[in-house]
């Protein structure tokens, strides 16, 4: 039996489960959505490997252990590295500590032997690995909350041309899109980026805020505490949900291996009132219980 596909925009005769956000990437088995098996083996499995194999994401994935179905540690590794004589060496960045593996011994070094001074080298970043996964986040996501709402309201196909395009310099669509990398400064309302980027990091989990504006539906996504990036998709929001847990926007996060859904409004109240405490306990004068430890 076919049935829709948020990725291909059409009917598929083979679909299977796909994780919004991948395991590796802080997701759940209860965060779901059904796919095309093919765009999820292909499309699907090169957007989220650049972000979970992304040397930076690497260092969110080894603190908070998140291994993905190969129950594989992940640790971020300079695989081509030198130390100062010149030695091949692959230098291992972990939570424990930075250990340095001599390639040609084939050992790892004991702490304080050799030069204390190594060169990495072939180290890349993919700029546009975040783009691609907001977008796709944005689709997966987007469909899974308010389902038919944003398969008719949304355009949806602006967040697919990101996605699927082989280079991004082939496709001009007309969205407005933010990644980790921006600076505040250069956005319309640096204000909103501050309390996008303080609700994800006060979560420190993955989650997903969408925002229907007047004439846009916004997805702004954070990968284990980090800020990924935001994406603003041109839409007609009229008849949208605006109640209950969809008052101002609906926010997902995957935080203590649940799913807690609430509005967008609930979550600026709590911010604010994390925000206050932290402000009253740096403002607190000390009390002799604290001070004795």
């Amino acid at each position: 039996m076919s049935e829709y596909c948020i990725y291909l925009d059409g009917l598929s005769d083979d679909m299977s489960k796909e994780h919004i956000f991948q395991m590796s990437l802080g997701g759940l088995d209860s965060f779901c959505i059904q796919a095309d098996r093919k765009f999820n083996n292909t499309v699907g499995s090169r957007v989220d490997g650049a972000i979970a194999n992304d040397f930076l994401m690497l260092f969110k994935r080894d603190r908070a252990e998140a291994k993905g179905h190969s129950g594989t540690h992940p640790e971020p590794i300079a695989r081509r590295a030198t130390l100062e004589d010149g030695t091949p060496i692959q230098a291992i960045f972990s939570k424990t500590g930075l250990r340095l593996y001599d390639l040609k011994q084939k050992r790892y070094l004991a702490k304080g032997e050799g030069t204390r001074t190594i060169k990495v080298s072939d180290l890349k970043l993919d700029m546009d690995a975040d783009i691609r996964f907001v977008a796709k986040i944005a689709l997966a996501a987007g469909y899974y909350a308010y389902d038919d709402f944003f398969k008719n309201g949304v355009q949806h196909s602006q967040a697919r041309m990101i996605v699927t395009a082989e280079r991004l310099t082939d496709v001009n669509p007309s969205v407005r899109l933010y990644t980790r990398f921006q600076d505040p400064e250069t956005l319309p309302d640096p204000s909103d980026y501050q309390l996008f980027k303080a609700a994800i990091e006060l979560s420190g989990c993955s989650c997903v805020l969408m925002l229907p504006g007047k004439d846009c539906f916004g997805v702004i996504v954070g990968v284990l505490g980090e800020f990924m990036g935001m994406i603003n998709i041109p839409a007609n929001t009229t008849g949208f949900p605006n109640e209950g847990t969809y008052s101002l926007g609906h926010c997902i996060f995957l935080q203590e291996g649940k799913v807690k859904r609430m509005s967008f409004r609930h979550l600026c109240n709590k911010v604010l009132e994390e925000m206050e405490k932290i402000g009253d306990n740096k403002n607190a004068e000390p009390n002799a219980a604290e001070d004795e430890i």
